[in-house]
């Protein structure tokens, strides 16, 4: 599938054929036995949820800098994707890491943060059914469980610079062009897994690379048994994790 990196918000290319889609778009497995079936149409909901939470309450626009310690999972997919629909960077860090200059930092674990005052937080609980986060917050952080259900299921993106930073990471950094470039090799077409074992600046570029293939994917929590049945039943053709 061409991604238009040009005009609108790449995202919006990468999701407006699967907006009505009720087939599996990313499947979530979590050591807690947690299975999280998002189609086309929810996960949508949830990147747009998300934009439109971020660019209402935190001013996110293009030149923004979110930095993020969450590990893969599909809530930071989801909001991943609602960054670079507003044509911000994110930036991938170690917990307890300082970030340096950044406009919000998002994390599943804001008792490790390394941040000045200044800096606006993000807390996400990673139970997929959470109302709430589970636990103290820092003063004046924002719940995003508690948030994000009241804002729109549609967001309307606006041109972005494509050329400017999408990720970055200890690893390197990618444009939007590079990010959502349509790689030159083959995809096997079928759902693919990808593992949390990998790090979050290699689970994004991999779910987009796959997403732009027109492939679901399943995406299973570091620690969590992939058995034959679990790889039948989900269909899995390809697999991006260490038994890879």
């Amino acid at each position: 599938m061409p991604i238009d990196t040009n005009s609108l918000s790449p995202v919006e290319s990468l999701l407006a054929p699967v907006r009505h889609s009720t087939h599996p778009y990313l499947t979530w497995y979590s050591r807690s036995g947690e299975r999280v079936e998002l189609s086309g149409r929810v996960f949508d909901n949830w990147v747009a949820k998300s934009a439109n939470l971020l660019h209402e309450e935190f001013d996110l626009a293009p030149g923004s800098v979110v930095a993020t310690d969450m590990p893969g999972h599909w809530k930071s997919a989801a909001l991943a994707l609602a960054c670079w629909h507003l044509g911000a960077e994110v930036r991938c860090v170690a917990p307890g890491t300082d970030p340096g200059n950044v406009d919000v930092f998002i994390t599943a674990d804001p008792q490790t943060l390394a941040v000045n005052g200044s800096v606006e937080v993000i807390a996400v609980p990673l139970p997929s059914l959470a109302m709430a986060f589970d636990g103290p917050l820092p003063v004046g952080a924002t719940d995003y469980a508690s948030e994000v259900r009241s804002y729109a299921d549609s967001f309307f993106p606006s041109p972005i610079d494509t050329a400017s930073t999408a990720l970055v990471s200890e690893t390197g950094t990618l444009a939007f062009t590079q990010l959502f470039a349509a790689g030159t090799d083959p995809v096997a077409a079928g759902a693919t897994l990808v593992s949390t074992a990998w790090p979050l600046e290699r689970i994004l570029p991999a779910l987009v690379a796959q997403w732009i293939g027109g492939n679901p994917v399943v995406m299973v929590e570091d620690g969590v048994n992939i058995t034959d049945s679990l790889l039948g039943g989900e269909r899995v053709v390809t697999r991006l994790d260490a038994q890879a």
